[in-house]
């Protein structure tokens, strides 16, 4: 390390050895790794808010949520579980095509969620004895399933700290629906346990 070869270099060796770039390499795997498990997540997300979106824009449906049920289902399904999982050890190597992988996770995944939620909506809406929280808190739950099934499958080998993850996050979400506060601020009203 001279002084004119700092200047010009990519790379410098403050120690003028290599012994901690297996660290540097470890790290910048599990930085890429965790970005592309917890993009699985995000992508899935803005592909069933699309589709609702479209459901209800160009079809001419009535949009399943208020504001406070998605937040609660982004929460549990989303913006919890992937803090955990963006600082997760992981020493998977790099491999080409992360937006095709993801791609090929997150449309079949969303598109699954959107109309899962959806049919789980306009099945409750045609019981006629559930009132419109009732409908609502139905596809609250499909959607929330669902998460926690993708929660489960981006979060693979499910074993551990994961496993924990994935029924904490379940747990969270029986909790709320379980607490009259909670139940009474997220707006929600579980149907008959036949719905």
């Amino acid at each position: 390390g001279s002084e004119a070869t700092r200047a010009v270099a990519q790379l410098v060796l403050l120690d003028s050895t290599f012994d901690s770039l297996p660290q540097v390499v470890g790290e910048g795997r599990r930085v890429l790794a965790n970005i592309e498990r917890t993009s699985g997540l995000y992508l899935t997300k803005t592909v069933y808010a699309m589709l609702l979106s479209l459901a209800v824009g160009v079809a001419g449906f009535v949009f399943p949520f208020l504001p406070r049920h998605l937040t609660l289902v982004s929460a549990v399904t989303i913006g919890i579980p992937s803090f955990f999982l963006a600082l997760a050890p992981n020493q998977e190597r790099f491999r080409p095509g992360f937006v095709s992988r993801v791609a090929r996770f997150a449309i079949p995944s969303g598109t699954l969620a959107a109309v899962a939620t959806y049919l789980a909506y306009i099945l409750a809406r045609d019981q006629a004895n559930l009132n419109l929280r009732e409908e609502q808190t139905t596809a609250v739950m499909a959607l929330t399933w669902i998460g926690l099934l993708v929660l489960a499958i981006v979060a693979s080998p499910v074993r551990g700290w994961r496993l924990a993850l994935v029924w904490g996050m379940g747990a969270l979400f029986f909790i709320t629906l379980a607490l009259p506060p909670t139940r009474s601020f997220f707006a929600l009203d579980p149907p008959s346990l036949l719905v």
